[in-house]
């Protein structure tokens, strides 16, 4: 049996993109794949037969993972397997290539070409619907003549040695700049290949439903110089071309959106009661006027902790009758479905993570995690839920997973979930040193699954112990507000389990204890080290020094930051800095690994800079390793080597100081 080293993640097997062809006969999975020695990931699709539960490899170009089903037997997939445009791409024009497979074999055929970067794309009868990226800073090459072409290559090359902001945000994690950028929504006639830019000008589309062939919904956030929260949604007709606003942008979030027995029905928000991480609640809407049909409290996502997965797929889906969501429930995400009188019943609730859905007839088909496992993709009939692949079970088979044993704790009369990992090969007669690891969000959620930044430091010796505190998902708007309080109560929780966790494992050296986390984690980390000396050593990731900066350098600050801790830096900056762990640094005697992407727009880098220089300057013993070309992703799915470096980077800070 091997230990689960630092570089497993890279043998792993990730399905995702799920889709299942019109005829019921077969699925579609795009596999991605850690490419450690050209540092990238590749994705290839993959066939399964529902008749005889095989599975097998369709494509071989590692880049195949936007794709549709064009028919029962052809699959359509975006990439760029000829570089037919490689030059024009380098000049500044959009291209995406498109190919088709027949699933019986063969080669991949080239089918057309469109001068437009294509996101999503679906399937309307002749018809392609689907979103793409323009940016408004740039010339139109997509409606140009080559000799208008040469000319504005000149004038574009010079722009690209400066920046222009004039909107917020003016970038955004995982995409860059996006000043002047949106999603559009267009549609393509396959017979023509005539495009057609449906959404207004400056509208950012961020989510859309083909619904009978011929009416797209579409949910969208316009604006020329601040976005706000607010979204609006949309009906386009697109043998009439006309567009119909279903609900005005002015009051509301909206994540998903269809048609149910001939009601537009929607997942929104007002926003009111528990600011922007409120829970949707289902409504409808006729004429213009919002119904409320089911008064839900709990979240419609999977916001289970993983750092190994990748998800392409949706987290709703419907059909004429039901919406069928996924909704996290305290450990674990279920899958949930809605009729069109706002009726819900759960359909699987079993123990690990469901990351996206599919739908065929009556058979739901979607990734999963299950009993300490990987991804795999599994179905369910109404009745029984059937597991369909076998990617991973070979690799796990021969890894020493750790198990995780669970219990229930009490923090200020307040019931919460603990969570140990003892050390592979645990010693009842050693001693141990233990790290406290705090998720993101703050609403993520930890549970019982398979994580492989947890495996990794207990198979190199170490009790790993996480919980939920206050302010997780899973558990209710009321449990996961936190707004105003960050530092407080949640702090509370995390240390009330330190307490358990010690008194329950004695093997634990009390004197051996580390923190670590990332994002929301990073700030818990930062706050930890300035409010207590029971860590022997911390690892704050992607994190949060200074409130008041961070809401004014990252992509969420302006609206989320404030929003949560009910305060702005011009009328209650006291408050913003009394929740800023900067604050305390000068109290911090615990050494701190510091890991940071410079593309970080989320938490940015200015945040960790400040912590450390504040550390360093204290004479507390702190040290950064900054990525280039990373972003909030980075544990998830940054480059396989910096992935590789920061974990060994976080291995050797806590071997030094804990071992």
């Amino acid at each position: 049996m091997q230990s689960i080293g630092i570089n497993d993640f890279t043998y792993y097997n990730y399905p995702t993109g799920l889709t299942v062809s019109p005829d019921g006969k077969h699925g579609a999975i795009a596999v991605v794949n850690a490419n450690e020695e050209n540092n990238c990931y590749d994705s290839c699709l993959w066939l399964y037969d529902m008749a005889d539960g095989s599975c097998r490899k369709l494509t071989s170009g590692k880049k195949e993972r936007n794709f549709i089903w064009l028919d029962g037997e052809t699959i359509l997939f975006t990439s760029d397997r000829e570089k037919r445009h490689e030059a024009e791409i380098k000049k500044g024009e959009d291209w995406t290539s498109f190919y088709r497979i027949s699933i019986h074999g063969g080669e991949a055929e080239f089918a057309f070409e469109l001068p437009y970067k294509v996101q999503k794309m679906k399937l309307a009868g002749n018809r392609l619907v689907m979103t793409v990226k323009y940016d408004y800073q740039k010339p139109d090459f997509a409606h140009m003549t080559e000799e208008e072409k040469k000319e504005a290559y000149k004038s574009w090359e010079e722009e690209k040695d400066y920046e222009v902001f004039d909107e917020l945000p003016f970038w955004a994690n995982g995409q860059g700049i996006v000043n002047k950028k949106r999603t559009r929504l267009a549609v393509c006639d396959l017979e023509t290949k005539e495009v057609r830019i449906v959404s207004p000008d400056y509208e950012n589309v961020e989510g859309f439903w083909v619904e009978g062939g011929e009416q797209v919904l579409y949910i969208s956030n316009l604006y020329t110089d601040k976005k706000d929260v607010y979204q609006g949604l949309k009906l386009y007709t697109i043998s009439s071309g006309k567009l119909e606003t279903v609900v005005e942008q002015k009051d509301m979030s909206i994540d998903y959106a269809c048609i149910l027995k001939g009601k537009v029905t929607f997942f929104g928000s007002y926003m009111k009661d528990y600011g922007f991480n409120e829970n949707d609640k289902l409504y409808t809407v006729e004429n213009g006027a919002v119904t409320l049909l089911s008064d839900y409290d709990d979240s419609i996502h999977d916001s289970i902790c993983c750092d190994c997965k990748f998800n392409d797929g949706a987290s709703a889906v419907h059909d004429e009758n039901y919406i069928y969501f996924i909704a996290t429930l305290r450990k674990q995400s279920v899958i949930r479905r809605f009729d069109a009188a706002g009726h819900m019943e759960t359909l699987v609730d079993r123990q690990g993570a469901v990351h996206s859905l599919a739908l065929c007839g009556n058979t739901i088909y979607y990734p999963a995690m299950r009993d300490m496992g990987l991804t795999e993709i599994y179905s369910f009939d109404g009745k029984e839920e059937k597991k369909l692949t076998s990617f991973n079970d070979a690799i796990l088979a021969d890894r020493e997973v750790c198990p995780v044993e669970e219990f229930t704790f009490t923090c200020q009369g307040l019931e919460l979930d603990g969570y140990v990992m003892k050390p592979a090969g645990f010693d009842p007669e050693k001693k141990y040193p233990g790290i406290l690891t705090v998720h993101g969000g703050p609403r993520a959620t930890f549970g019982p699954t398979f994580f492989h930044e947890s495996q990794v430091f207990a198979n190199a010796g170490y009790f790993v112990f996480f919980t939920n505190p206050l302010g997780s998902d899973g558990r209710g708007n009321e449990f996961a507000d936190i707004t105003g309080k960050h530092g407080g109560i949640d702090f509370d929780c995390c240390m009330a389990l330190t307490d358990e966790v010690v008194k329950r494992y004695p093997q634990i050296d009390e004197k051996r204890l580390g923190i670590m986390g990332g994002s929301y984690g990073g700030f818990m980390t930062n706050w930890a080290i300035g409010n207590t000396t029971r860590f022997a050593a911390a690892c704050s990731q992607r994190s949060i020094a200074n409130w008041i900066s961070k809401c004014m350098t990252t992509d969420i600050g302006y609206y989320f930051n404030m929003d949560q801790l009910a305060a702005d830096p011009w009328n209650s900056p006291e408050k913003m800095w009394a929740h800023s762990p900067l604050k305390y640094a000068d109290m911090a005697k615990t050494p701190t690994l510091f890991i940071q992407s410079d593309e970080d727009y989320r938490c940015w880098m200015g945040d960790a800079l400040q912590m450390f220089s504040a550390l360093k300057y204290f004479g507390v013993e702190a040290r950064v390793c900054l990525f280039h070309g990373e972003n909030h992703e980075l544990s998830r799915s940054g480059k396989p080597k910096h992935r590789i470096r920061r974990m060994t980077e976080m291995m050797n800070w806590f071997d030094k100081y804990l071992k």
